[in-house]
């Protein structure tokens, strides 16, 4: 498995620690934001690996901060949000496609987030890049069923995560059915599912895994 970060002391210290525990990982540098980056890690992880199987979409920023109120949202923000988060779907699924197409098969997992599906106060930038790519995993579903490559897109809630961290420090939701805060396992879990074969006559789906936070 290849590991992409624009972090790659992060991604060569993930790569080592599964490589400790079972095959062999390795780490690329990889901004999503840019096009060339995006198709430079992946064609050295088709040609290290002899093809491309699956890919999970999990780079993303979240700065709730300076997301609101919309009056004072700025273009910057508003722009670096939409180029990772979006475009840097965008990116990834394209070159994915152009991979598993030669292959005849193949499975991608995007991340979108439930603010994709609710409403949430000053996070205006999040959300609509988010939206997107709830909507664009969609479309690309339906355009590559046909051609045994599956698309779909997890909506995670409130994970504890490095990014999400500062905003739990002092204030934590209040409604959660099933009374904690998700793990990066969660996620991870479900991800791996949506790649696995257990998954065969999935696609097109939105699984949204937030311990019932979008219901309550």
């Amino acid at each position: 498995m290849a590991i992409c970060d624009i972090n790659g002391d992060a991604a060569n210290a993930l790569a080592d620690a599964l490589s400790s525990d079972g095959p062999s990982h390795t780490a690329r540098v990889c901004d999503v934001s840019s096009a060339a980056s995006v198709d430079g890690a992946f064609a050295s992880t088709a040609e290290e690996f002899g093809g491309l199987d699956a890919v999970v979409n999990c780079a993303g920023i979240w700065h709730p901060t300076k997301d609101g109120p919309i009056a004072r949202v700025e273009d910057e923000l508003w722009d670096r949000m939409i180029a990772v988060n979006l475009t840097g779907t965008f990116y990834v699924c394209r070159a994915a496609v152009r991979l598993m197409e030669s292959q005849g098969a193949g499975s991608i997992v995007t991340i979108a987030s439930v603010a994709a599906i609710t409403g949430w106060e000053k996070l205006n930038a999040y959300s609509a890049s988010k939206g997107g790519v709830l909507s664009f995993s969609r479309a690309l579903a339906v355009e590559c069923g046909p051609k045994n490559i599956r698309v779909n897109c997890i909506c995670p809630g409130v994970i504890e995560t490095p990014m999400t961290e500062k905003v739990l420090a002092y204030s934590k939701p209040t409604v959660l059915p099933i009374g904690r805060i998700g793990r990066p396992d969660d996620i991870a879990n479900t991800a791996a599912f949506l790649c696995s074969d257990f998954a065969s006559f999935t696609t097109a789906s939105t699984v949204v895994v937030d311990g019932g936070f979008s219901a309550a």
